[in-house]
């Protein structure tokens, strides 16, 4: 076939849906309404193009969203001012003996801003958390002094002005929690914001500091951490930009980050010697403070969860030419001074901000799928969660481009605290890679349609990049054994899409440097059609070892779980309950069949509700219970490609198998010995009889194929599998 006829069917396939019904093989994200600025489908229509008016114009603005933090007019001040003991009774913290944190608040004047700053603590830090509030009050001419009247806050009075690194400092030493964190009097913080630092640095060994997202009063973003530059100047990352857009809402490692709001651990901090007194009174300590972290082995962690708004300037002016703000031009050059082998060793140019706004710059990732995993929905998306988590492991810094670009809830989310940028609004991948593609070292395309739409373009603009074709199942292998469950119309329908698909998946195949197949049996087929490319990267798990301890006597019920958007597990559902639980019932009558997963579709709910055997439990996000209740999972697929998720993720919860060949093809299980393999209803129906009254055979089973699962799926399996497709 010419190239001519190939882009046809590309062009066809394109945009396809694999069934004439209109089904995908995957469930896909509702489609957001993207708004101009890139708000989408969070908010109210009305909320969201007030919101993207003003991030378009990065103008001030009075309120976004019902977002901002409403800093008091200038009639609220005067009021305060006249009865500042009225107000500050109204704030009070809990008396703790032995804190988790020590919040350190230096202060000199503006106590109307230091009252909002400690009421916002109140308000929205959870008294989960063993806190203690420290202020250190640096000789303050204003009626500061009241603050020795706020119950349950340790106020620390200076006889003179010490400046933003000494107070913080003395705050620091007259403080008892593990953990430090300090913050600008002229802060406010939100719901999470100290839950987020603390979850942060306590997640790893690694973290030596971590600090928040800063927002203008007004809404905008002020930093999304700190980047600095070879010529040790620096950037507040996202300076004036809206702050939901999607590089600034994912955990990275950062140069530094301000020290308006920053944990660390306090035996480090004082490991020290607190802030550098090079650096009194004020400016390019808290970046000093991170140079330290990181030359002590530690990194250093931007956390988006955790929000602030700040009021730029409000202490210490902004005026660089005089009081406080002159130091930071005097002190840039101190710093530079001290740090200038490391900053030409290890950091890099303005030019190079995209790189430089992440530390883990040094290999990156790019994966583009069409939606985003969603772990607790298919085994695909299981297998593309532990890849990324690998990639990681070794040191990758990844890039999720979702076809669909909607911002998915919890999945989104999910991803970004890892560690992953995900892309959502606005965007196109024409113009994303051609501005972008040049700074990527990796491109995975998962899937035909990612394939077909997007491999010339990566081709054209990731220079530089090893791209990688990951089948995940091969398509054509599933389609053509589809065909033989249809008739007329569809069995026609099927073939044409089977003989399509392997063409275009032969040519995806053929034209990236390596192809990923999940199992030897499709990499022998391709191999034997003269690719020397594919490599095998299959399902990762990770035995269950409490579920084990729950043995034959403490579990009933039969299981089937599945992602009902893939014809193939509709197929397996109603073949299994019309034709195979019958002959069950009649030998075993209490059993029950299990039906788990999402989307199952209306008539065929219907259709298994009337067989009092079968309960369909839907979709459960977490299955955990369903598994380690089971006592044997059924694998009736008449046809598929690839591995089976669903058979290893039965083996993890030590839930023996019987399945089909189809089934149970591709995980190395042998019949009788790790699992039990039948074709034919009646066949089926008997070894799930069997097995289900055979306790000895049941441990047997379950034994072996717990064996063969830690031998060929394990992470080490994976990774090893992983490096070696990463080399060739």
């Amino acid at each position: 076939m010419n190239r001519r006829e190939i882009n046809a069917i590309k062009a066809e396939l394109g945009a396809y849906n694999p069934h004439p019904d209109g089904s995908n093989s995957v469930p896909l994200p509702p489609q957001p309404s993207i708004l101009p600025g890139g708000y989408s489908d969070t908010m109210s229509e009305r909320a969201a193009r007030k919101l993207n008016k003003i991030a378009n114009k990065l103008g001030p603005a009075k309120k976004i969203a019902g977002k901002i933090l409403r800093f008091r007019p200038k009639k609220y001040i005067d009021n305060f001012n006249r009865f500042p003991r009225r107000h500050l009774s109204t704030v009070s913290f809990k008396p703790v003996n032995n804190p988790e944190v020590s919040i350190i608040i230096p202060v000199f004047n503006k106590l109307e801003l230091t009252y909002n700053c400690l009421k916002s603590l109140q308000e929205n830090v959870s008294e989960s958390i063993q806190y203690e509030v420290v202020v250190v009050d640096n000789n303050s001419t204003d009626k500061s002094h009241l603050l020795a009247n706020v119950r349950g806050l340790k106020y620390i009075r200076n006889a003179e002005n010490m400046g933003f690194v000494e107070g913080c400092n003395i705050g620091a030493e007259n403080s008892k929690g593990e953990y430090v964190v300090f913050l600008n009097n002229d802060a406010m913080v939100t719901p999470d914001w100290l839950e987020s630092l603390l979850r942060t640095i306590k997640s790893s060994e690694t973290i030596g500091l971590v600090g928040s997202k800063i927002l203008y009063p007004d809404g905008r973003l002020q930093e999304a951490g700190g980047v600095i530059f070879k010529d040790g100047s620096g950037s507040n990352y996202g300076k004036f930009d809206h702050p939901d857009r999607y590089q600034y809402n994912y955990l990275r490692e950062v140069d530094y980050c301000s020290g308006a709001s920053i944990i660390i651990e306090k035996k480090l901090f004082d490991s020290f010697g607190g802030f550098d007194l090079l650096y009194a009174p004020a400016y390019y300590e808290d970046t000093d403070l991170a140079f330290k972290v990181r030359d002590h082995g530690l990194r250093v962690m931007y956390q988006p969860e955790s929000v602030i708004y700040h009021i730029e300037g409000a202490t210490a002016g902004t005026s660089t030419s005089s009081g406080f703000k002159k130091y930071q031009a005097i002190n840039r050059v101190k710093f530079i001074k001290r740090w200038r082998k490391t900053l030409q060793a290890d950091h890099l140019s303005e030019k190079d901000l995209y790189l430089a706004r992440d530390r883990s710059y040094k290999k990156t990732a790019l994966i583009v799928d069409e939606f985003l995993p969603r772990p607790d929905k298919d085994s695909g998306s299981v297998r593309m969660l532990r890849m990324i988590k690998l990639l990681q492991e070794l040191d990758y810094k990844i890039t999720f481009f979702p076809n669909h670009l909607a911002k998915d809830g919890k999945y989104t989310t999910n991803l970004e605290q890892m560690g992953v940028e995900v892309v959502y609004g606005p965007a196109t991948f024409s113009k994303f890679i051609e501005q972008y593609g040049k700074f990527y070292d990796l491109v995975i395309l998962s899937r035909p349609r990612i394939g077909t739409s997007f491999l010339e373009l990566c081709q054209a603009y990731c220079t530089k990049a090893k791209i990688i074709y990951d089948t995940v199942d091969l398509h054509f292998l599933r389609l053509g054994r589809q065909v033989q469950y249809e008739e007329g119309e569809m069995k026609k329908y099927y073939e044409d899409m089977a003989k399509k698909h392997e063409i275009i998946e032969k040519d995806l195949i053929n034209n990236s440097d390596v192809a990923l197949v999940v199992s030897k049996i499709e990499a022998d087929l391709l191999q034997k059609d003269g690719f020397d490319n594919v490599r095998v990267l299959s399902n990762i798990h990770e035995i269950n070892d409490s579920a084990y301890d729950i043995g034959f006597d403490k579990r009933k019920d039969l299981l089937f779980i599945g992602g009902y958007d893939h014809l193939p597990n509709q197929d397996a559902v109603q073949w299994f309950a019309d034709k195979i639980l019958p002959s069950i019932v009649k030998k075993i009558p209490t059993i029950k069949l299990h039906v788990v997963g999402s989307n199952l579709p209306e008539e065929i709910r219907k259709h298994l509700q009337l067989n009092k055997a079968v309960i369909i439990d839907g979709y459960v996000e977490d299955v955990s219970d369903l598994f380690k209740s089971a006592r044997v999972f059924v694998a009736p697929l008449r046809y598929g490609a690839g591995v089976k998720g669903k058979v290893g993720q039965a083996i993890e919860y030590g839930v023996p198998v019987v399945s089909t060949s189809i089934g149970s093809e591709g995980m190395y299980l042998t019949n009788n010995e790790s699992v039990l393999i039948a074709d034919e209803v009646t066949d089926f129906a008997n070894k799930v009889i069997s097995l289900y009254k055979d306790s000895k055979t049941w441990n047997k089973l379950r034994s072996e194929a717990k064996k063969s699962l830690r031998t060929h799926f394990s992470l080490e399996a994976a990774k090893r599998d992983l490096e070696t497709a990463l080399k060739d």
